[in-house]
Protein backbone atom coordinates (compact mmCIF):
# COMPACT_ATOMS: atom_id res chain seq x y z
CA UNK A 1 0.00 0.00 0.00
CA UNK A 2 1.41 3.52 -1.18
CA UNK A 3 -0.05 5.86 2.01
CA UNK A 4 0.65 9.59 2.27
CA UNK A 5 -0.25 11.27 5.59
CA UNK A 6 -1.68 15.04 4.98
CA UNK A 7 -2.03 18.04 8.01
CA UNK A 8 -5.60 18.05 8.91
CA UNK A 9 -6.10 21.90 7.28
CA UNK A 10 -5.49 19.50 3.46
CA UNK A 11 -8.51 17.47 4.40
CA UNK A 12 -11.59 18.86 3.23
CA UNK A 13 -9.17 20.01 0.19
CA UNK A 14 -8.63 16.00 -0.66
CA UNK A 15 -12.41 15.28 -0.12
CA UNK A 16 -13.53 18.19 -2.37
CA UNK A 17 -11.59 16.95 -4.91
CA UNK A 18 -9.85 20.26 -5.36
CA UNK A 19 -6.54 18.70 -4.17
CA UNK A 20 -5.15 15.90 -6.53
CA UNK A 21 -1.73 16.17 -5.78
CA UNK A 22 1.02 16.13 -3.50
CA UNK A 23 5.01 16.93 -3.38
CA UNK A 24 7.09 14.45 -1.58
CA UNK A 25 11.02 14.01 -0.62
CA UNK A 26 12.67 10.87 -0.79
CA UNK A 27 11.44 7.88 1.47
CA UNK A 28 12.20 4.26 2.78
CA UNK A 29 8.40 3.08 0.75
CA UNK A 30 8.78 4.15 -2.68
CA UNK A 31 6.54 6.44 -4.32
CA UNK A 32 3.29 5.57 -6.31
CA UNK A 33 3.62 4.75 -9.72
CA UNK A 34 1.21 5.37 -12.44
CA UNK A 35 -1.59 2.83 -11.97
CA UNK A 36 -1.23 2.34 -8.64
CA UNK A 37 -3.63 2.98 -6.11
CA UNK A 38 -2.77 6.23 -4.15
CA UNK A 39 -4.36 6.04 -0.04
CA UNK A 40 -4.40 9.57 1.88
CA UNK A 41 -4.68 10.23 5.19
CA UNK A 42 -5.01 12.47 7.94
CA UNK A 43 -2.17 11.17 11.41
CA UNK A 44 -1.00 7.79 9.56
CA UNK A 45 0.11 5.84 12.39
CA UNK A 46 -1.55 7.03 15.26
CA UNK A 47 -4.84 6.56 17.09
CA UNK A 48 -6.79 9.88 15.17
CA UNK A 49 -5.61 8.16 12.07
CA UNK A 50 -8.40 8.88 9.29
CA UNK A 51 -8.88 7.36 5.68
CA UNK A 52 -9.58 10.51 3.45
CA UNK A 53 -9.13 8.75 -0.45
CA UNK A 54 -7.85 6.07 -2.41
CA UNK A 55 -7.62 6.86 -5.85
CA UNK A 56 -5.22 5.97 -9.01
CA UNK A 57 -1.93 7.54 -9.40
CA UNK A 58 -1.97 9.20 -12.63
CA UNK A 59 1.31 11.20 -12.43
CA UNK A 60 4.48 10.51 -10.39
CA UNK A 61 7.50 12.61 -11.64
CA UNK A 62 10.68 13.97 -9.92
CA UNK A 63 9.69 18.03 -9.56
CA UNK A 64 12.27 20.49 -8.20
CA UNK A 65 11.30 24.30 -6.74
CA UNK A 66 13.57 26.49 -7.28
CA UNK A 67 13.03 30.18 -6.19
CA UNK A 68 12.28 31.13 -9.62
CA UNK A 69 11.23 28.36 -11.22
CA UNK A 70 9.55 24.81 -11.10
CA UNK A 71 11.82 21.48 -12.66
CA UNK A 72 8.90 19.18 -13.39
CA UNK A 73 10.36 15.70 -14.84
CA UNK A 74 13.30 17.39 -16.33
CA UNK A 75 11.75 20.34 -17.77
CA UNK A 76 11.97 24.31 -16.63
CA UNK A 77 8.02 25.09 -15.81
CA UNK A 78 8.03 29.16 -15.87
CA UNK A 79 4.68 29.45 -17.41
CA UNK A 80 2.56 31.73 -15.08
CA UNK A 81 -0.57 29.30 -16.02
CA UNK A 82 1.52 26.18 -14.66
CA UNK A 83 2.10 27.75 -11.74
CA UNK A 84 -1.71 28.74 -10.48
CA UNK A 85 -3.07 25.32 -11.60
CA UNK A 86 0.67 23.72 -9.47
CA UNK A 87 -0.62 25.83 -6.70
CA UNK A 88 -4.40 25.00 -6.84
CA UNK A 89 -3.76 21.04 -7.35
CA UNK A 90 -1.57 21.26 -4.31
CA UNK A 91 -3.91 22.94 -1.87
CA UNK A 92 -2.49 26.51 -1.72
CA UNK A 93 -4.23 29.80 -3.35
CA UNK A 94 -1.09 30.73 -4.65
CA UNK A 95 2.08 29.63 -5.80
CA UNK A 96 3.96 32.03 -3.66
CA UNK A 97 2.31 30.42 -0.80
CA UNK A 98 3.17 26.98 -1.92
CA UNK A 99 6.80 28.30 -2.17
CA UNK A 100 6.90 29.73 1.17
CA UNK A 101 5.63 26.28 2.98
CA UNK A 102 8.65 24.33 1.19
CA UNK A 103 10.86 27.15 2.08
CA UNK A 104 10.16 26.96 5.81
CA UNK A 105 9.97 23.10 5.49
CA UNK A 106 13.43 22.19 3.17
CA UNK A 107 15.15 25.85 2.27
CA UNK A 108 14.91 26.78 -1.53
CA UNK A 109 15.81 25.21 -3.96
CA UNK A 110 14.42 22.18 -2.86
CA UNK A 111 15.67 19.60 -5.14
CA UNK A 112 14.65 15.42 -5.34
CA UNK A 113 11.13 15.55 -4.48
CA UNK A 114 8.58 13.80 -5.84
CA UNK A 115 4.94 15.01 -7.40
CA UNK A 116 2.29 12.00 -7.17
CA UNK A 117 -0.82 13.12 -8.55
CA UNK A 118 -4.10 10.98 -8.37
CA UNK A 119 -7.77 10.81 -10.14
CA UNK A 120 -10.24 12.41 -8.31
CA UNK A 121 -13.17 11.04 -10.40
CA UNK A 122 -11.70 7.42 -10.40
CA UNK A 123 -11.93 7.12 -6.69
CA UNK A 124 -12.43 3.76 -5.28
CA UNK A 125 -13.02 5.15 -1.51
CA UNK A 126 -14.09 8.91 -0.73
CA UNK A 127 -14.57 9.21 3.11
CA UNK A 128 -17.64 11.46 4.38
CA UNK A 129 -16.64 14.90 5.02
CA UNK A 130 -17.21 15.66 8.93
CA UNK A 131 -15.73 12.29 9.71
CA UNK A 132 -12.40 12.91 7.82
CA UNK A 133 -11.91 16.59 9.67
CA UNK A 134 -12.26 16.24 12.94
CA UNK A 135 -9.22 14.66 15.13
Amino acid sequence: MVAYSFQPGFAPLILSGVKTSTIWPPRKVPHAKLGQTVHCFTGLRSENCVRLLEAPCIKSVPLEIWPDCVVSDGRRMDNPEYYRTLARIEGFDQFGNLQAWFDRRYGLPVRDLTQIAWDFSAADFIAEMAGATHG
